[in-house]
């Protein structure tokens, strides 16, 4: 049966888009051209507007340009036994030492993967390390997004980090931006950062179709993902503040105003080659901090406290009003929009946002054989945008809880995680309710997942990668260290 609650009384109407327009000063006003389909990637994406049944299917057909951000849509392989294809094992750790372990992408051929100040690429199948890509200080900010012809973005310091350990030099200024070609681990482009040295903590970067950009705390800046050039920039803080962006399908920006104790925020929708704000939507006050779960549709998470986020709002694409309201009630879902010690905005990891539903996995609960009686691990629970009402449940299993990845066309791609058992990456249906395994790989093969959660897992092109996002040599621990592993069908 569906539920869900009115909005909470701290939401208020939207303002007009000239109330929270910031000035931001155009370098170049340019138009994109519609690009052959021969420079395209074939029929791995879906992009397309809302609309008529027509309209989506010739749009769902259409191959995107190179420069839009990829959205792979699986097809169940022949058989779901799988293999490891891509193993990445860490050798230079001292006992005692920690290095950050930032980013990780897969194409069709590569998969790389970021620590320190170093992103390497390993060829699917062998395993063999084919490309070393060196920055001069730790990579400080990463995108999860690929564009459609394997660009991605980080951010990195400048400045080699002083003598030492190999986690050290994590303070240092994150004052550069990257675009590098994850098949072959060659860097296009790198910029320095507009305003005042910024803190590896407070940078945020995204892209979206054509565009890079990045915000400081102290500046904001986007460019051509192609040449590197300067579109735009926004230094004056002297008010509000663009805090970071969300990218993919379109482009939002969390703005900032006032002094942190009493902070007044906005969402702003932005055209990404002018940086022209095209609406406002004002945040309630009494709100301490905002996350941005997706660019279109916009859905961004709220915290009245210092207790996390209690509620998911939804805003429409075209004139940025509030839609509906999910609560996360009793701290019950893994949303993955909070997280200690991290001024990241485009967050929520843990929220999947299709065209017409929005999916997350409640928390997994406790299994013992003698008393589960039949309960599940834990569900992925969908909403509907438009009312925040739930619209249905996937049950996972006993002892293998289930979290949604992201999207694949108009269905869910999710992973299953299993300490005794094989883990899965399955296929949920929103229509019909269908699960459909896509790969299923054993114990003997996984590597050990303490403390794994969803942000850890990329599912592309039928092979799903685990990784970590910090690696640690414990005293009394062996010199090799596991970074990253992938696995395909073997059919």
């Amino acid at each position: 049966m569906s539920f869900g609650p009115p909005p909470p009384a701290w939401t208020q109407p939207v303002p007009t888009a000239a109330e929270g327009k910031k000035r931001r000063t155009a370098i170049v006003i340019g138009v994109l051209l519609a690009l052959t389909a021969a420079l395209c990637a074939g029929g791995w994406v879906l992009w397309g507007p809302d609309g008529d049944t027509a309209s989506k299917q010739r749009a769902a057909s259409a191959p995107l340009p190179p420069d839009a951000i990829r959205e792979t849509v699986e097809t169940p392989p022949r058989t779901p036994e799988g293999g490891t294809v891509a193993e990445y094992v860490h050798k230079t750790l001292k006992e005692g030492e920690t290095a950050p372990a930032k980013g990780t992408w897969a194409t069709g051929k590569i998969v790389a993967k970021g620590i320190v100040n170093v992103v390497k690429g390993f060829r699917i199948g062998d395993s063999e390390e084919v490309w070393q890509l060196d920055f001069p200080g730790p990579i400080c900010a990463v995108t999860r997004h690929v564009s459609v012809d394997g660009r991605t973005a980080v951010a990195f310091s400048g400045e080699r980090p002083e003598k030492g350990s190999e986690g050290e030099g994590v303070t240092a200024p994150c004052d550069r931006v990257a675009v590098f070609d994850v098949d072959t681990g060659r860097k296009l482009w790198d910029k320095k950062l507009p305003g005042g040295s910024a803190l590896a903590m407070s940078v945020n970067v995204t892209m979206t179709r054509g565009t890079v950009l990045a915000a400081t705390g102290q500046a904001s800046v986007a460019y051509d993902m192609t040449s590197g050039r300067r579109l735009w920039t926004d230094t004056d803080a002297s008010k509000c503040t663009d805090m970071g962006y969300a990218g993919g399908r379109g482009l939002i920006a969390l703005v900032q105003c006032g002094d942190s104790a009493e902070p007044e925020f906005r969402i702003q929708k932005i055209a990404p080659r002018t940086g022209k704000s095209l609406w406002t939507y004002t945040v309630a006050e009494g709100i301490k901090q905002v996350h941005l779960a997706s660019s279109s549709p916009p859905v961004i998470a709220v915290a009245p406290g210092d207790l996390g986020s209690t509620h998911l709002i939804v805003l429409s694409d075209g004139k940025g009003r509030q839609r509906g309201t999910i609560p996360l009630e009793d701290d019950r879902y893994v949303h993955g929009c909070d997280e200690v010690f991290s001024a990241e905005v485009e967050r929520c990891t843990g929220v999947v946002v299709g065209k017409r539903q929005l999916y997350m996995a409640t928390k997994p609960r406790d299994f013992s054989p003698e008393t589960a009686r039949g309960r599940v691990a834990n569900e992925v629970v969908s909403f509907d945008l438009a009312t925040g009402n739930t619209v249905r449940k996937f049950d996972a299993r006993p002892g293998r809880p289930m979290f949604p990845l992201r999207m694949s066309g108009d269905k869910v791609i999710a992973y299953r995680e299993a300490a005794s058992a094989p883990s899965a990456a399955v296929s949920l249906d929103p229509d019909t309710g269908k699960e459909t395994i896509l790969l299923l790989f054993g114990e003997d093969e996984a590597p050990a997942m303490d403390g794994l959660e969803p942000p850890l897992v990329v599912y592309e092109r039928g092979r799903v990668f685990l990784a970590t996002t910090s690696v640690t040599r414990s005293k009394g621990d062996g010199p090799h260290q596991w970074v990253m592993r992938g696995f395909e069908s073997s059919g």
